[in-house]
Parts: structure tokens; sequence; C-alpha cells
């Protein structure tokens, strides 16, 4: 049989005029698990099974023949049963009989009940045992549609659709018996938390919509809801990338010594298991190894592999894990290794996605040192697939691969801002900062963005406007609450949990009227301060804080910021300037060296650590805040929103 590399197409006779390439060793095929609904792949020649997918390798793409086969297969058992008895197929339109002749996942039926595993769904969610059309999973019904459209668009041309593309000779064996391994052995005491990832309400996401919808006769006097539109993804970068296993190799703790010891292999090690670890993963974790098992017993608590003891939850189990990783540096690689090896060939649906979701939300308080980022970044990489957002725009019915493809997406564009080179540091978490983080996987914030990103995120919303919404926003709510009359404006600080709330709010395209002026403009400043890239970039601040600062100099320096970041910056200079007005300081009591002194942290970010060179530098920032106050022209923005 030939296989074609780029489609999955199959035919038996050979293909004219095309390069042909014989079956070997560094050839995979994919396929695709209904009951876990992930892609798997098989090697022929060695008869091995990963759930991971092979690199630098051939992939020949068999799910599509493989789904084809189920849906056109009227009696589905006689024909696995006759294609396994022959060894040869009857007719053309039973090439290949997948399911009895492809790895199949092993499963204990009591394992499902007690773990109340994937498999356990009501009858109302027919997911992957019902065929008909209309109970049919994204992938497979994409699939089916691609070769209906295929059939119907090559039906007439014959073999001349094949020209032009690769081909593989497949040679078609039974492989029974060559699964991951999926036994189960938990036998601890205590119960299992309880799962919180399903029927997830989505706002928006980082990925693309299909079509726009027209808002409701009720609602045609407010903006539309926002359509799914992609943030930036970090590229893949496969020249900052280190093989995972090789990482291993060299670093894990294999142990071996002493007598009658044996040498654990890499693969068992970075494979996923119920058993507790009889000792750290990495030899570098061996000062702290009771710390670090402590911790893989609650990841598996976390993950559902394994009873919690009475009295914790999902979060307080993350606040145990990263607040014991925050303050053992040694224990942060430990912890991502374990992740690694616990979202590896990991059977259970429900505890990989928990795993993931760990992973991911680690990453935006806990860099993994420089030496393991490499291998990190290379691992997450693996699980990253473009096409997924252009093909599955549906988020509720999102395939298991899918959903650990967009886990594994955030976690990579997490790990770009939090590890080496990045911006953020490592951050002891409260519980509010563990539901933003989880929240944040699946519905991006306007919040810790870069303002191209929030500009991004308003313009299916808002496409004409020029500036941030949540600037334009809190301001004029800041002018609307009497904020001009408003003693120590800026300078006082609001209800902390006021702010949250209406933060939270803003991140749904809310905003409810706060009590008083103080609420958004305390959230004005906290959205600047949360840029990921400050408002004044890092490559101009020594400039910004040189002396002798004049009023020329600084809006000098103004003219040559980045098109979108000299709008912001004159839109809250144009803003500050109301305030710097005698009248309205008479009642404020913040004249421009006030409002420079509030805002000046909030627009340049001082990098040094030496706190002397911190106090300094706050001087300086605050000479040159205040000159823009005093005399910067901002009419640019006039009558800009």
């Amino acid at each position: 049989m030939y296989a074609n590399l780029a489609t999955g197409e199959c035919v038996w006779d050979p293909p004219e005029g095309v390069p042909v390439k014989r079956t070997d060793s560094n050839q995979w095929w994919e396929l695709f698990d209904q009951k876990t609904a992930r892609f798997y792949y098989y090697n022929a020649t060695s008869q091995r099974t990963v759930w991971h997918k092979p690199t630098n390798c051939d992939i020949i793409p068999l799910a599509k023949l493989q789904t084809l086969k189920h849906n056109t297969d009227c009696s589905p058992a006689v024909t696995s049963n006759q294609s396994t008895q022959t060894g040869h197929p009857t007719e053309r339109g039973q090439a290949l009989s997948l399911s009895a002749s492809t790895p199949q996942l092993r499963r204990k039926p009591s394992d499902l009940c007690r773990s109340s595993s994937f498999s356990q769904r009501g009858a109302e969610a027919p997911l992957y045992s019902n065929w008909h059309d209309s109970h049919l999973l994204p992938l497979e019904h994409f699939l089916l549609n691609n070769s209906r459209e295929s059939d119907s668009d090559h039906s007439d041309s014959g073999s001349e659709s094949l020209t032009g593309m690769p081909y593989e000779i497949v040679i078609i064996c039974s492989c029974k018996g060559h699964e991951p391994d999926n036994e189960d052995s938990d036998q601890s005491e205590g119960s299992y938390l309880p799962h919180r990832l399903s029927h997830r309400q989505v706002e928006y996401l980082n990925l693309p919509t299909g079509v726009s919808t027209e808002p409701r006769e009720r609602d045609r006097e407010c903006p539309p809801t926002p359509l799914l539109k992609p943030l930036a993804e970090p590229p893949l970068q496969p020249e900052r990338e280190a093989d995972m296993e090789k990482f291993a190799a060299d670093n894990l703790n294999l142990g071996g010594r002493g007598l009658f010891r044996r040498k654990a292999s890499v693969r068992d090690l970075l494979s996923w298991t119920q058993r507790s670890l009889q000792r750290p993963l990495l030899a570098s974790s061996k000062p702290v190894y009771k710390q670090a098992l402590e911790m893989f017993r609650q990841v598996q608590m976390y993950m559902g592999d394994r009873k919690a003891r009475p009295g914790f939850s999902l979060n307080s189990l993350l606040m145990e894990i990263l607040g014991t990783a925050h303050v053992q540096s040694l224990l942060r690689d430990e912890l991502f290794v374990q992740l690694c090896k616990q979202t590896t060939e990991n059977p259970r649906r429900e505890s990989l996605l928990r795993g993931w979701e760990l992973l991911t939300i680690a990453l935006a308080f806990i860099p993994p040192s420089p030496v393991f980022q490499p291998a990190l970044l290379g691992y997450l990489n693996r699980h990253r697939d473009p096409t997924f957002s252009r093909v599955f725009p549906d988020v509720n019915r999102w395939p298991i691969h899918v959903q650990v493809n967009h886990y594994a997406t955030v976690a990579c564009q997490r790990l770009e801002r939090i590890g080496a080179g990045g911006k953020r540091t490592a951050k002891r978490p409260q519980t509010d900062d563990i539901e933003s983080a989880r929240k944040q996987i699946f519905q991006a914030s306007l919040f810790g963005n870069t303002l191209r990103e929030v500009m991004q995120l308003q313009s299916s919303r808002w496409p004409n406007r020029r500036l941030p919404w949540p600037q334009v926003e809190l301001s004029m709510q800041v002018l609307k609450l009497q904020g001009l009359q408003t003693e120590g404006i800026f300078r006082v600080s609001a209800d902390v949990d006021e702010v949250n709330r209406l933060k939270a709010q803003m991140d749904k395209w809310e905003l409810s009227e706060p009590s008083d002026a103080h609420v958004p403009a305390n959230l004005l400043k906290l959205w600047l301060r949360e840029l990921y890239e400050p408002l004044i970039p890092d490559s101009l601040y020594p400039e910004c804080v040189a002396e002798p600062m004049t009023s020329r100099r600084a809006c000098d320096l103004v003219l040559r910021l980045p098109t979108l970041h000299r709008l912001v910056l004159c839109y809250l200079i144009r803003f500050l300037q109301t305030f710097n007005k005698p009248d309205v300081i008479q009642h404020t009591k913040m004249d421009a060296s006030n409002l420079a002194m509030v805002f000046a942290p909030n627009c340049l970010r001082c990098m040094a650590s030496d706190p002397r060179t911190m106090f300094d530098n706050a001087r300086k920032e605050m000479a040159f805040l205040r000159c823009l106050i005093q005399d910067l022209d901002t009419d640019c923005v006039r009558d800009m929103i």
C-alpha cells in the first residue's frame, strides 16, 4: 500500500511520476484513539507505541483513513474478524482495518470506575461511542468533511491528483500488545478531589473564531461580544530547544548504586505512574529529597491520581506546591520534571488535563533554571500544533489533544516571560493569584499583557479604537466620579476588594460604577504597572534618567517611542494635565510634582537591584515625568479614543 505523507491518502497501485520511499525504522503512523480522543504514534518496525509525536522522522497521518473506516464499516465486528483472519483485504473499500491491526489502549474497568475516568459520561453526552454524524467530535467531523470534499473534488481525476506528493510503502501488520502501559496501583487512603475543568465557560480565547454573529435586538445599543481573536503566540524556536530525553540522561537520578540496586531507564522515569517515587527524579534534588517526594505526592493528589488528605482542595495543594518551589529553588526543576513525567503517556484524560493545568499555572509564578529551560521549551513545543486553532474553533467540543495543545501554547508563552530573558520574576502566589492564572489560560486578560496584545483583544469589539479601552474607560470614570474635586486623588489607596472586583469585571468587558474616584484611579495605576512591557521601553530608560533633564529633551524622547506607546503616554499626560491646574490643585492637593511622584513608577521600570541606584533613579524618573506634565504638547490625542 502507498500512503501520501501530506494528506494520509492511501492507494494500492503505485502512483506514477512521484518519488517513492520504502518503509524503514524511521517511519511512524499517526493514529487516533477514540476512547481518549488523542493522537498516538506507532512504529511498525519496532512495534513501539507512544503518545508524544516523534521528531526527526516521517509521520504518516493514517487517522483520516482510520476515521473513514469506522464511519463506512456497516459491520465492524465481522469485518475486523475477517481482516484479522485472512490478513488480506477483500475489497479496495476495506483496504485497511485499523480497528484490528493498530495498537489499542489497555484499560482496566475497575480503574475507570474508581477514578471517575473520562469514559464515564452521562447519557446526554455520548462523545466517543456514537458515530452518527450529528454526534461526531470535531476531529472526526473535520476528517469526514475533508475526505468528502477531497473525494468530490478528485472523483474524476484518478491517480493524477496524487502527482507531486511523496509516498510511503506501508506494511500493515498486527501490533497487539505494544500499547502504552496504563497500569494503576493507587491504594492510598482519603478521597479524590472533584474535577473542575469540564463545562468551562469561555468569554474569549487566544484562538481565531469562525463566523461573526449579529447582536441581538436588546443588545444593539451595546458593543457586540468580542470575537475570538488570536494573541501573538510564541514562535517555535528549535534553536533554543533541547531534547528532554538528553537532559534526562544527563541529570536524572537513575540510581543503580549499591548491592542489587537496578538502574532505572530514562523512559521509565519520564512516563506517568500512579506509584510514589522512591527517590527524587533529579540528582540535584538529593539535598531536599524528602520535600521532593512529598511534592510528587501533592502533584498526584492535584491530578487525581492519589487520594487527597481530608481538608485539602485544588487551590490549597497549589499553594503548598508553588510555595515550596518558591522557597526552595532546587525544587523548581524537580517540579517541572515531575509534571513532564506525569503528562507523558498518561492514560487518564482528567489526570492529563489537570497535569497540564498545573504546569501552566506553575509557569506563571515559578521559572525553571536556565539549564533546564531549553529542555522544557522543547517538551512544550512537542505538544503544540498551530493548525488546531483553525480546525477546532468550538471550545466546548475540543478533543483532548487540542486541549493539550492549548495548554502547551499558553505555558510556552508564560515560560518565555518568566524564564531566562523574560521580564517577570518568581512570585509566591496567593489564592486570588492562582484563580487568575487558572482563568487566564482560557480567558486572556487585559492586565499583564503588552499594549499590542490589549489592542488585539479589543479589536473585534472596537476595531476603530486607537487607544486601549481600560485606559480610556478608567480615566473617564475618575472624572465622572468627581476626581477633580477629590483630595489625594491617585495618592490615597482604595478598597482592595473593590479594586479586584472591578478588575475582574473589566476582564469580562463590564464596568459597574465604583463607590468613589479612588477605585478607578488605583486600577488605572495597576493597569499601567502590570503591563508586561512598560510604557517607556527599557531601551529608552537610561536616557529618561540621564541628567540634566529639560522639557525639550523629555519631549524629544516621547517622539522616539513606538507609535502605540506614544499615543498611550500622550493620552495619560493630557489626562494628568487636567489635574495640574491651580483651581483643581486647590481641591486635590496634587500638583505636577505629586502627580509625577505617583505615576513615574508605573510608567518607567528600573531594572537595577541596588537600593541606592533605585532610590537615585526614582528622583530622576519624577523629574522626567514632571517635565512632560508641565510642557508636553498633547493635541495629537485630542478627542481620540
